[in-house]
């Protein structure tokens, strides 16, 4: 199952800093993410980590500031960690039983 970060972004209530329509077809651990794959970012000990990640999506607080360049297509929200519950439990509602 496929998702753009403008759909998920929208369904999570954040804003995209990127590209809206780049896809994603799993999640990962931010240090170990890969094309396709969505991660977040919400305790400032995995910063390093977003700067090196091959996710192609990432969920991070609005208030995060990067202090380099980041490939990744960026969601803002109030709270990572919430809105990633929010998406998996939205992911398995949405699997076939």
């Amino acid at each position: 199952m496929n998702f753009k970060a403008g759909v998920i972004a929208e369904f999570l209530k954040g804003t995209v800093d990127g590209d809206p329509d780049v896809e994603v077809h799993d999640i990962s651990k931010i240090e170990d993410g890969t094309p396709g794959t969505l991660s977040f970012l919400a305790d400032p000990r995995y910063e390093k980590f977003i700067y090196e990640s091959d996710s192609s999506i990432i969920i991070v607080n609005k208030d995060f500031t990067p202090k380099q360049p980041i490939l990744a297509t960026l969601i803002r929200v109030d709270n990572a960690y919430e809105s990633l519950s929010a998406l998996l439990d939205m992911v398995a509602q949405s699997k076939p039983r």
